[in-house]
Parts: structure tokens; sequence; C-alpha cells
């Protein structure tokens, strides 16, 4: 399906409320050609027949008996004029009151109108961005390993807005316009049919060239879009690295690079700007084009006697009032341009292909009870072979530690269990279950996760232990707090519980911060946990106390731990060592030293960097 049809079923939502919006328009452009219809009356009845006469030929060309519009304007005047006159007004007032009632009707409908479109344009990017942000949640992390934060955010925020524009007040003086353009070209075919058909057929001299720069205008807006994203990603990429950056003084680098990249955003600009200013210009010229022959059509017309002057006059009064609805309607398709460019990257959020998705008919999983099972798992990223031939059981109640030399592929091997990412062959079982059977909900409810990186959201603590229940149980967030060794220094903060911990828990330290993720994993209370090097960045005091709150977290949980310090391994129940994608041995810490493998070299170099660490004593000189 093309972009605009696709936007106009989420526009097909709010039907109801662009039909009242569409029937206020029409009502708009009615008091349009009624104000055109009362000019004529001002003149005839209220300046006097006079005046009337010295603009010779006005209605001439075109009598009400052979126009409907005309016919059917005279009989709601004479209507209107009787209704006045049994009011004791005469034509000096009648005629300006009417003039003034059709303007009020024409902009009270006019701000209805617009103010339902501008809502129906808000609603639509609400929509829109909801299914974004929801198809964003739903893709795997494959999805977010090579995507930039900072492009998504300017699809989302920035890319949205330019629909909002188009489908908004934009909506509504292109459909108004259209109305108004309608009617007033009735009106004036009603006046002199011969003078509007030659009229209609220069107008396509001005058509057919803006709509040429139209095209041209959507593919730059795309790419001037493109490099929005761009800017995005390299901003967000500064905000993360910032304290980097500083250190290895790359302020400049960084700055040439921004700089690079606006530049590529500017020249994009540029071309897009050059087209939007063309647009106008362009239509004007080719206008008057268009004018200056009708103006020597209707001169040889005034010749042979079949116009008089002031029919010409009537007519181009009429041919005024449809330059603002025109022009509208062209800023319309500007607008609208940029808008299809923006909603084509927007979709492309919506449509990215998802690695994994629910199978048709998944069952839920029941509880765990039993054991945890890769069978013969390859997994590739892309050629890149990471995991070839695992097969590993970890029985219900087993920590079992995964250690190895960097890219031997243990976290991509527990990712495989929360479903982060599928098997390229074999597969990853509970209970005998495949995981690619069961519901990913029902699937991830069972695991809880710690990470070197901890992930706190910009909310309260309490928020943070309890993460996604509205109303959690107080009772179980301090019991979770006190377990994870957290509730002293939560006690401390200004508001206890309720305090804020900042974008990213920047207001705590990393030793808290990671008490807190061991909070919410005791919270959730899951029976399978995985440990990502959850104790890796922190000093020795605060993985003291994390090591004592991983122990109560480890407690009665099926547990695997993923570590580079093998010190942290010791007191597993199980070891399984990697290689190359590969298992190459199991068994406790004692085993493995013994036999003089891969685990003991790890072990020896580690042992061999901890007893050098120290700093040499001072010597004197």
């Amino acid at each position: 399906m093309t972009t605009l049809p696709r936007l106009l079923r989420y526009f097909r939502r709010y039907a109801l409320r662009a039909t009242l919006a569409l029937v206020a328009m029409a009502l708009v452009a009615a008091a349009t050609v009624s104000l055109l219809f009362l000019l004529k009356k001002v003149i005839d009845e209220v300046l006097g027949a006079g005046a009337a006469g010295a603009l010779a030929g006005l209605g001439a060309a075109g009598s009400s008996r052979t126009a409907p519009l005309l016919a059917l304007l005279e009989r709601a005047y004479d209507a209107a004029s009787a209704a006045t006159r049994s009011m004791g007004l005469d034509a000096r007032w009648a005629v300006p009151l009417l003039l003034v009632a059709s303007l009020l009707v024409k902009n009270v409908f006019a701000y209805l109108s617009e103010y339902a479109l501008n809502a129906i344009g808000l609603g639509m990017v609400r929509d829109l961005r909801s299914d974004a942000y929801r198809a964003i949640l739903d893709q795997s992390t494959r999805f977010s390993a090579e995507t930039a934060s900072g492009e998504l955010m300017s699809r989302l925020l920035s890319d949205a807005e330019q629909i909002q524009a188009a489908f908004g007040s934009r909506l509504a003086d292109f459909v108004q316009g259209t109305l108004t353009m309608g009617l007033v070209l009735v009106y004036v075919f009603s006046l002199n049919f011969r003078l509007a058909a030659a009229f209609l057929l220069v107008a396509p001299l001005v058509v057919l060239p803006i709509a040429a720069n139209f095209r041209s205008l959507r593919g730059a807006s795309f790419a001037a879009r493109e490099r929005v994203g761009e800017m995005g990603a390299l901003l967000g990429e500064t905000l993360r690295g910032h304290r980097l950056i500083k250190t290895f003084a790359m302020e400049d680098f960084e700055a040439d690079r921004f700089d690079a990249a606006n530049r590529r955003y500017y020249a994009a600009s540029r071309q897009t700007v050059r087209l939007q200013a063309l647009n106008s210009p362009l239509m004007e010229i080719l206008a008057g084009i268009g004018l200056a022959l009708v103006f020597v059509y209707a001169a040889g017309q005034i010749r042979a006697g079949q116009m008089t002057v002031g029919g010409l006059l009537s007519f181009l009064a009429a041919i005024l009032m449809l330059y603002k609805p025109l022009k509208d309607v062209t800023k319309t398709n500007i607008v609208l341009q940029v808008a299809l460019a923006a909603a084509d990257r927007l979709f492309d959020v919506i449509d990215g292909k998802n690695d994994i998705v629910e199978k048709p008919g998944a069952a839920p999983l029941p509880p765990f009870s039993s054991r945890l099972r890769w069978e013969g798992v390859h997994f590739a990223y892309g050629v890149e072979k990471v995991l070839q031939g695992v097969d590993l059981t970890i029985a219900r109640g087993e920590t079992l530690a995964l250690v190895g030399p960097s890219g031997a592929g243990k976290t991509t091997l527990v990712n495989l269990l929360p479903r982060l990412y599928d098997p390229t062959s074999g597969r990853v079982t509970i209970d005998g279950a495949d995981l690619r059977d069961v519901t990913l909900r029902s699937l991830r409810l069972q695991i809880g996760l710690v990470t070197q990186e901890t992930i706190l959201f910009d909310t309260s603590v309490r928020e943070n232990i309890a993460y996604g229940e509205k109303t959690p149980s107080e009772e179980r967030v301090r019991a979770a707090a006190r377990a994870a060794c957290a509730d002293e220094f939560i006690e401390r903060l200004p508001q206890g519980y309720g305090s804020p911990v900042g974008e990213g828990g920047r207001r705590l330290s990393g030793g808290q911060r990671q008490r807190l993720a061991i909070a919410r994993a005791i919270y959730k209370d899951a029976p399978i946990l995985i440990l990502d090097e959850a104790t890796s960045q922190l000093d020795a005091e605060s993985e003291a106390l994390v090591a004592r709150a991983l122990s109560n977290l480890m407690l009665g949980r099926t547990t695997l731990v993923i570590a580079h310090r093998l010190s942290t391994v010791r007191r597993a129940d199980r070891i399984a060592v990697l290689e190359g994608g590969r298992i190459v041995e199991e068994g406790s810490h004692s085993e493995l030293l013994t036999r003089r493998g891969l685990y003991r070299r790890l072990h020896d170099m580690q042992q061999f960097a901890d007893d050098h660490a120290a700093p040499a004593s001072p010597t004197a000189s």
C-alpha cells in the first residue's frame, strides 16, 4: 500500500468528525459565493441604479434564466429581502446586514472546521506514534543493536510533527480551498460561460509546471529528513559519550563530525527551500500569462459587441476570489509532500522486520519445574558464527556460571533464553517446551535479569523496584529493598522510596544503582535468573554489598552467571567454559583447576594480574 492511502486509513478513524468538518466547510464555501453575489447587490440596490449602470453588463452574460446558481441566489435573496422589509428595513440596511450575516456564517464555520481538522491531525499523530513506539518495543535485540537511537527519536518526534501539520491546518486549507474554488467556478460560469471556458483552457499552463515542482520537492524533503535523523544520532552519541569525549580532548573532532552532518542537512534543506521558494513566483508568473491571454480574448469579445467592460470587471472580481483558495491548495501540496516523505520514514519503523515473532496459537508456558536445555544450538550474526553446536542442561535450582574469553558467545547463549534472539538451528527448551512454541509474555515473566549496565528509569525508587506495576505492594517493595541491601541508603534519600533517581539513575552511585536493579529482580520473583557481569564495574566495598544482595537474590532460583572475573563464579554449582562458540569444559571450580585446560589458563592469568595490580612502593631517590 502506498503512503497516502495508508495515512488515510488513520484519518478514517475520525470519519464522523471529518464529515462534520466537511459540512462546515461547505457552508463556508456557500457563504463565500453569497458574499460575491451580495457585492453586486450592494452596487445595484445600495449605491443606486446609476452605479449599477456604470458597470454595464454586470450579470448580463449568463442571466438567471440560464444559470441555475444565479437563479437560486436570486430566490434566496428575494426571500431574505422580503423578510427584512417585513421588519421595516429598506435596502440601504437590508443588504449590508445580509453581507454581515454571510461574513459571520463564513468565519464561525471556518473556525469550527479548522479546529475539527486540527484535532484530527493531532489524533492521527498520536496513533502513528503509538504504533511506531509499539513496533520498536516489539522489535528484537538485533534491531536495537543496529539502529541509532537518535534516528528513531527524529522519526517519532520531528517526522510525526510534519504529518500533523499536513493533516491539521493544511488539510483544512486544502479542503476549504477546493470547495470554495468549485463553487466560485460555478458562479464564474454563470456570469460568462465562454470566458470561463477560455480561462480553464489556459489553466493547465499554471498547473503542470507546479505539479512537476511538487514531485521534485518530495524527494528533496525525504533527503532533508534523513539528514535530521543523522544529526540526531550524532547528538545522542555525544550526550552518552560526553565524559569520554572530554577526557580524550576530542571536542574538535566531534565538532567536525557534526559540522559535516550539519552541512549535508544544509545542502538537502537548501534544495527543499529552493523548490518551495520557486513555487509561489512560478504560480504567479504563469497565472499572469493566463490572465493576459484572457484579456486578449476579452478585448476581441468587447470589440465585437459580445461583452461589456462591466461584464469583464464582474468576471474578474470572481476570478480574484479564486486566488486565495488556489494558493492555499498549492501550499497544502507542499506541506503534504514533506509529510509523505516523513511518513515514509515513520512507516519504515512500523514495518520493520521483526526477527522474533510469536507463533499463531502459541500456548502459555507453565511454571518452570524441571530443567533448561540448549539442544544442538547454532547462532550467527549474518555470516559470523557465534555459537556452534552447543548442548547444555541446567537443572532447577542449579547455579551455572559461563566463562570464557571475550567473543566466546556467553551473552549470546543466555540471550536465547528470553528469546531476545532465536537460534539459527537447534532449539532451546524449558521443561521440554520449545521456546518458539510458547507466548513471549509467559516466557519472559519467568526470567529475571541483572546486567553490567544498570538500567533505571527517571521515576521514583519505588517505581523502579516495582517496575511496571501501577499499584505496587509497599510491603513487597521494602522487603525486596532489604534483601538487596538497599533499604539503608533509600531511607537516607530526601523522599525515601518516593525519591526520583534521575535519568539513568544519575543521582545514585554505581553500587546503589546495582542494588536497586537487584531489588527489582527480587520483587519480580522470577524462578530463572540471569546475572550478566553484575559486579564487574564496582569498587571493592560496593562489590561486597552487591555480592551479599546477589546471594539473597539467587536463593532458590535457577541462575545463569556470566563473569570475566573468575573470583565471582567459584561458588557456582557448575561452570561451563566457552571458546569459539563451543563448550570446551564443564565442572566445578576445583575440578576445572585440576584439568589444566582453558579455565586453568584463564585463572592463572587473572591471578598473575591481581598479584601485580598493586602499585610498587616508592623508593628514595
